[in-house]
């Protein structure tokens, strides 16, 4: 099998926060001003970031510029929740290495070695491909590609809905909870933060600042949506 090293080095939902700064300062913005506005320093980090977000298909760059591309209109300009996690699906299926993945999983769990056959079968470095398991498995989750029993749904079928991930699953959910346990272990050694909500279901493994960074970020998106709801009750 030939090796590909093309992955994203920032999970998706951070290279999603990075793209809805650039589309909130016009759709269009210097890397310094969206550094500085999502709270991170010009550095080896973001420009980590800003590459995963082209990779992603998110952003577009420039001479120094970042300017979001269409695929991130077709998230924020979604008319249902369907739509917007049919524009994750294409998001997280971008990267080559992703989507190779995701074909070959199709119908299985992730499983417990992923990160050995990261290093052995795509060329993945050491140092990153822990990391690049929970980039896998949580922008899986969010784009609705693992379904309720834990496996890897086809990739170029309907995306599950946020309700059917959602709903009982008694023994499938300890099921599902034994195959997170398995490939989060490869990568977290340390600290642990777990956000779930509506859509949301994330597991972050905290090892340096650049992981903090993450879970700020999410947390910031979801002040702002309870921001949003708080205004849109005020209205009603």
């Amino acid at each position: 099998m030939p090796k590909i090293v093309d992955y994203p080095r920032a999970p998706l939902q951070r290279a999603l926060a990075l793209a809805e700064i650039v589309d909130k300062l016009g759709g269009e913005s210097s890397a310094e001003s969206a550094a500085d506005h999502l709270g991170n320093k010009m550095g080896g980090a973001f420009k980590s970031l800003v590459g995963a977000a082209v990779k992603y298909g998110l952003l577009a760059t420039s001479k120094g510029r970042l300017k979001t591309d269409p695929l991130f209109q077709d998230y924020k300009l979604a008319y249902n929740e369907v739509q917007k996690q049919e524009a994750l699906r294409r998001a997280f299926l971008n990267p080559p290495l992703f989507a190779n993945i995701a074909k070959r999983l199709e119908g299985q769990p992730v499983p417990s070695h992923f990160e050995k056959l990261l290093i052995r079968e795509y060329g993945v470095g050491e140092e990153i491909a822990g990391r690049l398991v929970g980039y896998f498995t949580d922008g899986a989750r969010d784009a609705g590609l693992i379904s309720a029993n834990g496996t890897i749904a086809a990739s170029t079928a309907t995306v599950i809905t946020g309700a059917a991930k959602e709903a009982p699953r008694a023994d499938a959910e300890e099921a599902e909870e034994e195959v997170e346990t398995d490939t989060a272990v490869a990568f977290v050694r340390g600290y642990n933060v777990r956000i779930t909500g509506p859509g949301i279901d994330s597991r972050i493994g905290i090892k340096d600042e650049d992981d903090v960074d993450i879970v700020e970020a999410m947390l910031k998106k979801i002040r702002r949506l309870l921001k949003a709801q708080k205004e849109a009750e005020g209205q009603a």
